[in-house]
């Protein structure tokens, strides 16, 4: 059942009294066949930000990175930024003929609480190789390679590789991308209906 009457419950975040964000959310329980309930314009276009990097991979498969294992599980997910996930970065980029100089995602320090804390203290500031989504860009710079794109450009959304992402993520999800926008690691985000 669509019910978009129902109110949509109301996310606040606060600062003292201060509220400094306030959202609306969208609900939908689904099975693999059909939407069984919702709440709110289910249908109305929406970034899903990490939530489309597993369908993205499939993309960069489709055309031909050689991604498996963790390379794969990097390149489909967000990471905290500890010394395992840099390594297989670099291994990805490295397998393409690149290093972390390549990587345009917005640097970070590392995510995990511990490896933060033991990086600031050795004096290191944000890099792309600690920010959460290194996996997903070393992906996409690896499937440029392999098809002859530029990596100097694979962040804009008329390169091949962001329209190829953009048809992966109509087909699979069997939806219209209605708009681009940018994700917090500096590449192009894509909406889709819930």
């Amino acid at each position: 059942r669509i019910d978009a009457s129902v109110p949509t419950l109301k996310a606040l975040l606060e600062a003292g009294a201060r509220v400094v964000v306030s959202s609306r959310t969208e609900e939908a329980c689904a099975d693999a066949e059909r939407l069984l309930s919702a709440v709110g314009d289910v249908r109305a276009a929406m970034f899903p930000r990490s939530s489309n990097k597993p369908m993205q991979a499939v993309g960069m498969l489709r055309a031909g990175a050689a991604l498996s294992g963790r390379h794969l599980a990097l390149a489909c997910a967000s990471h905290s930024g500890e010394a395992f996930h840099r390594d297989a970065v670099l291994e990805m980029l490295a397998s393409a003929g690149l290093d972390a100089s390549f990587l345009q995602n917005t640097p970070t320090l590392p995510g995990d609480e511990q490896v933060r804390a033991d990086w600031l203290a050795a004096g290191k500031g944000p890099t792309a190789l600690a920010q959460n989504c290194s996996g997903k860009h070393a992906g996409m710079l690896a499937t440029c390679v392999v098809n002859g794109w530029d990596t100097t450009t694979y962040r804009d959304v008329d390169h091949p590789l962001q329209r190829l992402m953009a048809t992966t993520l109509e087909q699979i999800a069997d939806d219209t991308v209605e708009a681009t926008g940018v994700d917090g690691c500096g590449a192009p985000v894509m909406t889709l209906s819930m």
